[in-house]
């Protein structure tokens, strides 16, 4: 049986299941009582879009060990504290002159790129798909081709495996009027990308397909996983009560006022739709047990996506761990359904 992970976007708020994923990565390591384990190294594909992109593309950059263990390069509570030292950055207020340039961000991208240029070569380096611990998925959306791209590494025309991971998270992040489009070039192929969000807020339903395209570890060719012989673990950034939009207010708005409760409805509905989806996809061939959809309340923090202060993401981890210790049975029950579908006894059999 393969594992997927799949990750939502949702700006600062992609904390709350990177969180989640800290406790189970803990939960595993007791369990098997090491320390050494990731919980990268018992999933088999991981998929991400926008902050989904950047904890995907974070925990399955791999290390190895003086003892030659192949491990990642960071522990899932290492990318939770990123949030902390990169989130401010990226999303920086910025100096009255831009504010004044880009009219407040009406006439240019609210944050300039290196706010989030920076803080990805520094924690991604140079690292290109091929490098990557396991195979992944990542989305984007080209606008000067007009075309929906997912970034794999392991599938049968290796299109994107020698792409560098800074480049492709960035684009898969550059949501409209926040960061201008991920601009890079890889040999004579040129890349205009935005936040793949804008059509894949909740990549389950691609990962889902991609597998069956993926050639895994120690096959020849890619074969056709159905839901019997998948687990999928989709976590979203947080439940939240909706804005409401009522008709008085809006019968009279332009695109002015429509833009950013637009953005936020694309996002919310397409998640939505696509959970829908799996649970009927699962559901019909009486496989629901194999789908986990974990999407914890947000009732602490602030469900604005840009909000980095340190108080809201003081917040936005509390109710990551409020979850988790209301949770803490089913948890451990995933924590231990893991273990097993892998065969995981010690860390010798760790692929």
């Amino acid at each position: 049986m393969k594992i997927i992970l799949s990750l939502d976007g949702g700006g600062i708020r992609g904390i709350v299941p990177a969180a989640v994923l800290a406790y189970l990565e803990d939960r595993i390591q007791n369990i098997m009582h090491d320390r050494r384990l990731r919980i990268a190294n018992l999933v088999d594909f991981v998929a991400g879009t926008s902050s989904g992109s950047i904890i995907g593309g974070l925990m399955i950059i791999p290390q190895t060990t003086k003892n030659n263990y192949v491990t990642t390069l960071y522990t899932m509570w290492e990318i939770v504290q990123m949030y902390f030292e990169f989130g401010g950055q990226v999303f920086k207020k910025n100096n009255f002159w831009y504010d004044v340039k880009t009219v407040w961000g009406l006439f240019g991208p609210r944050f300039p790129e290196s706010n989030i240029e920076a803080p990805l070569l520094q924690y991604m380096n140079h690292y290109k798909l091929k490098d990557l611990l396991k195979p992944c998925m990542f989305s984007g959306y080209d606008i000067d081709k007009r075309k929906v791209i997912f970034y794999t590494n392991a599938d049968e025309h290796q299109l994107y495996s020698d792409y560098y991971l800074k480049d492709v998270v960035r684009g898969s992040a550059s949501v409209p009027s926040i960061f201008p489009p991920a601009y890079f070039n890889e040999g004579i192929h040129v890349n205009t990308i935005i936040d793949g969000g804008v059509f894949a807020n909740n990549p389950a339903l691609a990962a889902y397909m991609e597998v069956s395209k993926t050639i895994f570890k120690g096959d020849t060719q890619p074969k056709n996983y159905g839901t019997q012989d998948i687990m999928m673990i989709s976590l979203g950034t947080g439940d939240y009560s909706k804005k409401s939009f009522p008709y008085n207010k809006t019968k009279k708005w332009g695109s002015a006022q429509w833009t950013v409760p637009a953005l936020d409805m694309v996002a919310t509905s397409n998640s939505e739709v696509t959970h829908y989806q799996m649970e009927k996809i699962f559901a019909t061939t009486n496989s629901l047990q194999n789908y986990k959809r974990i999407n914890p309340p947000i009732l602490l923090g602030s469900t604005n996506s840009l909000d980095a202060s340190k108080d809201n993401l003081c917040k936005l981890l509390k109710d990551a761990q409020n979850y988790t210790k209301q949770n803490k049975d089913m948890l451990e029950q995933l924590a231990r359904q893991i273990c097993d579908i892998k065969g995981i006894h010690n860390w010798d059999d760790v692929d």
